[in-house]
C-alpha cells in the first residue's frame, strides 16, 4: 500500500462475511496502457522466483479485436455521437491491450475520436474517494462505523447520529439523492456549488428508508464522503486523491477540475434541446460546465487508459492494504437487479457467469463504464445523445469480458442489465 508523504432496490439481501470474502476477486496486474503499432504487444517474460520464466503473455486475437470494434461501432450506431474504449488482458507473464474508437469527437467538424480522449468520468469517480477514505480508516483517523455527526456535526438534518461511514460508502444510508432536485446545468453552466449547498438540497427531503435497512444509490452519500475526507485531513478532498492516488500511480491524464475547461483532446458531449418552443431537438454541446455540482461524487476527468490503470491497481492491492481492500470488496447489500454494493465498487455476475467488479457513470451527455475480472479490465466512454445508451454498452461489455464460446442465457437485453437511470427530465434537460 502506498501513502502520501504526510435506484432503490428491493428486496434487499445482506451478505455474510464468508460469502462476501468468497466473492472477492484476487487480481494479478501487469499494466500496459498503450497498444503496440501492430495491434499486439511483445512483453518479455518476467523472471519469477523459483521458476525460469513466467507464462507467456496473453494475446488478444485478430478475431477478438474485430468483435470488439464491431461492438463499439454499434454503440455509436445506437445513439452515441462518439465512443472510446480499452480492453486489457493480463496474466503473470504480461498483458495485451485493445484500444478502439468510433464516431466523432465533435459534431459538425467530423473530427475522429482520439484514443486518449478526455472525458467526464461521472460516478467512476466514487471509488477514488472511497479508496482515500478507506486509507484514512486504515491509518486510524476514523472508523467505518463512526456516525456522520462525529466528523460533520450538524451537517445532516436526518440520521446524522445513526448513518455511518460504511453506510455512505455502500449506499445503505437512505439519504435522498440531491441531484434529483437540482436545477438544470443549462440554467447556469458556470455556477459554483459548495458541498454544503448540495447536502442542503438532500436535507429538504425525508430519507427514502431507515439507515441500514435497504439499499438505494444516492449521490449525497459521496458528497459527504468528500466532506469527511476534508474534515479528517484539513485539505481539499481533491488534493488527497491527487497525493494518494494520481501521483503514486502516475495517472498524468487524470484531474479533478474546479472550472469548466476540459483538457485536450476531449470527447465532446451533447444534449438534445429544442432551439425554441415547438421546434425539433438539436444537439447542444454540453462538454464544458463547472463540475462543482458533483463534488466528491462525479467530478473527475480522465482517459480510458488511466481508468483501467487505476481500477486494476486498486483491485490488485496497490492502493489499499489487504484489510481495507477486503472491506471495500465485502458486499453489504444486493439490490433487486442483482448488483452487490461494496464500499465503492459494485459486484455483478454477467450472463456468461463471469463475476466482475464494476461501476458505471452518468451525467448530462456523458455515459461510461469500467468493468473488471481476474484477467480482464475494460473501460468505455460514450458521448450519448437521444437513445438509451445502455443496450449497446452491455453488448460490448459482454463481448469484452466473456469467453468467446461462453453460453449466454438469456441473451442480453436492456432489462437484463443493471444501471443508473439515464432517461427522464433530470437527464434530458441537463440535470445531474
Amino acid at each position: 500500500m502506498f501513502r502520501s508523504p504526510s435506484g432503490r432496490g428491493a428486496p434487499l439481501i445482506f451478505v455474510s462475511a464468508a460469502v462476501a470474502i468468497a466473492a472477492v476477486l484476487a487480481l494479478t496486474v501487469v499494466l500496459v496502457t498503450r497498444p503496440a503499432d501492430d495491434g499486439s504487444r511483445d512483453t518479455p517474460p518476467k523472471q519469477v522466483a523459483g521458476n525460469d520464466t513466467a507464462p507467456p503473455p496473453p494475446r488478444l486475437t485478430a478475431e477478438e479485436r474485430l468483435r470488439m470494434q464491431r461492438a463499439l461501432n454499434n454503440v455509436v450506431t445506437d445513439g452515441s455521437s462518439g465512443a472510446v474504449a480499452e480492453l486489457v488482458e493480463t496474466n503473470p507473464g504480461g498483458s495485451d491491450v485493445w484500444n478502439g474508437v468510433a464516431g466523432v469527437a465533435q459534431r459538425g467538424r467530423n473530427v475522429p475520436v482520439d484514443p486518449g480522449a478526455h472525458f467526464r468520468i461521472a460516478s467512476l469517480s466514487k471509488p477514488f474517494a472511497s479508496a482515500v477514505l478507506l486509507q484514512l480508516v486504515g491509518e486510524g483517523k476514523a472508523d467505518l462505523d463512526d456516525p456522520v455527526d462525529q466528523h460533520l456535526p450538524g451537517v445532516l438534518e436526518h440520521g446524522g447520529d445513526t448513518i455511518t461511514l460504511r453506510m455512505l460508502l455502500s449506499h445503505t444510508s437512505g439519504l435522498f439523492s440531491y441531484n434529483r432536485d437540482m436545477p438544470s446545468v443549462l440554467s447556469d453552466r458556470d455556477r459554483v456549488w459548495r458541498p454544503e449547498e448540495l447536502v442542503a438540497v438532500a436535507n429538504r427531503h425525508e430519507p427514502v428508508f431507515e439507515p441500514g435497512t435497504d439499499v438505494a444509490y444516492s449521490n449525497t452519500n459521496y458528497v459527504l464522503v468528500g466532506m469527511v475526507i476534508e474534515a479528517l485531513t484539513g485539505r481539499p478532498y481533491s488534493t488527497e486523491i491527487e497525493n494518494r492516488i494520481l501521483k503514486p500511480l502516475d495517472l498524468t491524464e487524470t484531474s479533478i477540475p474546479d472550472d469548466p475547461v476540459m483538457p485536450d483532446p476531449a470527447l465532446h458531449a451533447y444534449l438534445a434541446v429544442p432551439p425554441s418552443s415547438g421546434m425539433a431537438p438539436q444537439p447542444l454541446d454540453i462538454t464544458e460546465f463547472n463540475p462543482s455540482r458533483w463534488f466528491g461524487t462525479a467530478q473527475i476527468v480522465s482517459t480510458v487508459s488511466d481508468i483501467n490503470t487505476f481500477y486494476a491497481a486498486l483491485f490488485g492491492g496497490q492502493v489499499l492494504d489487504q484489510p481495507m481492500l477486503k472491506e471495500m470488496q465485502t458486499v453489504v447489500a444486493i439490490d433487486s437487479q442483482g448488483v452487490g454494493y461494496g464500499l465503492g465498487p459494485k459486484h455483478y455476475t454477467l450472463t456468461c457467469g463471469v463475476k466482475v467488479w464494476m461501476h458505471s457513470g452518468n451525467i448530462p451527455g456523458f455515459r461510461n463504464w469500467s468493468v473488471h475480472s481476474k484477467e480482464r479490465h475494460f473501460t468505455m466512454f460514450q458521448a450519448r445523445y437521444q437513445k438509451n445508451p445502455d443496450p449497446p454498452a452491455w453488448e460490448i461489455i459482454e463481448t469484452a469480458m466473456c469467453p468467446a464460446d461462453a453460453p449466454k442465457e438469456p441473451e442480453p437485453s436492456p432489462s437484463d442489465f443493471p444501471s443508473e437511470p439515464v432517461t427522464g427530465p433530470e437527464h434530458d434537460r441537463g440535470r445531474s
